[in-house]
């Protein structure tokens, strides 16, 4: 049993390490190269004096990309890599600055409290462990014969100073939250709110009278719109960067060792390998290698232009020689042609046309890591000409292209690299003139320069001009719809009924099923300002004035107010007291962790000059 354990001793600790990540990178370094000059300095951030180095952050930011992983087969966009990296930032500094309170407080935690901890509360990847499992299933008596058996001493004396520390900082937030407290009155007070019903007849004057066609605007009308709103109309801050760009496109090398894994492959098949098996194991086509490689059938101009030139010029069992198109190296097994409507998504079968059924096995070619230190050292070799020489002589004495992005909103589309985050940051977060360490998405590594910023400011009426049609359009519709709803409303105020008055103005009266303040209404849904206006009402047969929404405008008269079973108050009133609690305590440690940030001193040089390859 003690060899059993001893071999589980290394998968456990480091499920309980991922368990523990916040805790485990603070106290850990890992020794990762980087790229930019950030790197070099191997400070990432600065927490009241308290230095962070990069390895502590990177293997944090590394932990979460793993975990995120696993749940796709997918590479991770970059748009999800910018939001671990911030989450890890997050995680950090909420972990370094609690610390730092817990040093100052002199808080401890006593043996007694962390084997309390283990025995009560055990982690939940640990009881996943197959190990602490029976049949599947967390088994606690197991789990506590591990607790006590003397053999696990070295084991549990390496989870032992991550569970203080984990209780360190509980003890600490219990400290912060202890003074929030709940009166039984706010108890009944959000019972009433939330129970209380009402039942009403309205006359719901809506967008859709006045917007199906919708009313004719001339130009003029649009121009005197903007001028009487200039002020409201604002463009948002713009960038633009110079680049040099190198996409990560696969060298004649890449080409040449994929071609013999695929001719290696060919051969396989030639002397009597199963096609299906090989493209089972072999094959980088997930849709297809699942089945063999099975394509189905497929008219001409489906695939791609190489693949559709090999499969309808091949005969029924033949096998081609690999052959190259822009995705790699393939291996064709054709199954036959017939002529069939090929009915595409979303539409109806065409005429009868030729369809070829065909297997394939696919080789990719990508850039090898070779080619891409190759395209890093080219522009390693630039980054530093144009930290000396300037941006454009070095582009022109290295001969690399330059490209203008034209000017862009952040976190938003940029020409030639997409959207593109870190690129985006790097732009707004920097003077013009600047120059980026070499950076990296999907498809190529390139550097950067701040070409122009341009702050915030008044649009011009072209700039606002889709927003102004918008504008004007929801404008004149709302006020088509206030001016009937408060005809109708000074109609009944001379006395005539609610019934006649809507519809003398083309309306009628609707009458919702019974509602709470937190209920959907069928025809203006859960707008609160509707919503909060109808509840004023406390006498039947009160009506209101004419009330705007987000779709129109609405009128309501009160039929009955329906008072919150006090019943049900004994059964929710617990309930509804620890969710005032929690909330609370939430506010009240969220308002004195942010006080805490503010007060504190922090160099975050996380977010500037940030590659994939830098924090992967």
């Amino acid at each position: 049993m003690f060899d059993a354990l001893r071999r589980m001793i290394l998968p456990i600790i480091i499920i309980v390490l991922v368990f523990f990540s916040a805790m485990i990178v603070l106290e850990w370094g890992m020794g990762m190269s980087g790229r930019s000059s950030y790197e070099q300095s191997n400070i990432a951030a600065v927490i009241n004096g308290e230095e962070v180095p990069w390895q502590v952050f990177n293997r944090l930011y590394n932990n979460l990309v793993r975990a995120e992983s696993e749940t796709t087969d997918d590479e991770l966009p970059d748009n999800k890599l910018q939001e671990l990296q911030e989450k890890a930032w997050q995680q950090l500094l909420s972990d370094r600055l609690l610390m730092q309170q817990v040093a100052s407080h002199t808080i401890v935690v006593t043996d007694e409290e962390v084997y309390a901890y283990l025995k009560f509360s055990p982690p939940a990847d640990i009881q996943q462990l197959s190990y602490f499992q029976t049949e599947g299933k967390f088994d606690y008596q197991k789990y506590m014969g591990a607790l006590a058996d003397p053999q696990m001493s070295r084991y549990w004396a390496s989870v032992e100073p991550l569970v203080r520390s984990d209780l360190m900082k509980m003890k600490m937030q219990e400290m912060v939250i202890q003074n929030a407290h709940v009166t039984e009155a706010e108890v009944k007070d959000i019972f009433t709110t939330a129970s209380e019903r009402i039942k009403v007849d309205m006359i719901n004057v809506g967008f859709d009278r006045f917007s199906r066609p919708p009313p004719q605007i001339t130009e003029e009308e649009k121009q005197a719109f903007y001028e009487e709103r200039r002020d409201q109309y604002t463009v948002d801050e713009r960038a633009a960067v110079t680049m040099v760009l190198l996409e990560k496109k696969p060298a004649p090398y890449d080409w040449e060792v994929t071609y013999g894994r695929a001719m290696l492959v060919y051969d396989s098949i030639m002397t009597g390998a199963d096609f299906a098996e090989l493209a089972r194991e072999f094959s980088e086509d997930p849709g297809s290698a699942v089945n063999g490689g099975d394509l189905d059938w497929f008219p001409r101009g489906q695939m791609v232009e190489e693949f559709d030139r090999f499969a309808f010029s091949m005969k029924e069992g033949d096998i081609s020689e690999p052959f190259r198109s822009q995705h790699g190296w393939h291996i064709i097994k054709h199954h036959g042609y017939k002529e069939a409507p090929f009915i595409r998504r979303g539409g109806k079968g065409d005429e009868p046309v030729q369809q070829a059924h065909c297997s394939h096995i696919l080789i990719k070619t990508t850039a090898s890591q070779e080619t891409l230190d190759l395209l890093y050292s080219r522009l390693e070799e630039f980054r530093s000409a144009a930290l000396s020489s300037g941006f454009h002589k070095a582009a022109l004495d290295t001969k690399m292209r330059l490209r203008e992005s034209g000017l862009f909103f952040r976190n938003r589309n940029i020409q030639v690299l997409g959207r593109d985050i870190p690129a985006s940051d790097f732009a707004f977060e920097n003077e013009v003139g600047e120059i980026s360490g070499i950076m990296e998405n999907n498809s190529a590594v390139y550097v950067l320069l701040v070409a122009d910023r341009q702050p915030e400011g008044p649009a011009s009426y072209e700039d606002a001009k889709n927003k102004i049609d918008l504008d004007i359009l929801t404008y004149k519709v709302n006020s088509l719809c206030l001016d009937t709803a408060n005809v109708i409303y000074a109609e009944i105020q001379t006395g005539t009924d609610f019934k006649k008055a809507a519809e003398k103005y083309g309306e009628e009266v609707e009458t919702p099923d019974e509602f709470r303040r937190n209920s959907y209404v069928k025809g203006f849904g859960q707008d609160p300002e509707a919503i909060g206006r109808a509840f004023s009402l406390s006498e039947v047969g009160q009506i209101t004035k004419p009330v705007e929404y987000n779709q129109g405008v609405v009128i309501f008269r009160l039929i009955e107010r329906i008072p919150p079973d006090l019943t049900e108050y004994a059964v929710r009133r617990d309930s509804i007291h620890n969710d005032i609690l929690v909330r609370k305590q939430q506010m009240l440690f969220g308002g004195w962790f942010q006080s805490l940030i503010d007060e504190s001193e922090i160099v975050n040089n996380i977010k500037r000059n940030r590659s994939r390859s830098d924090l992967m």
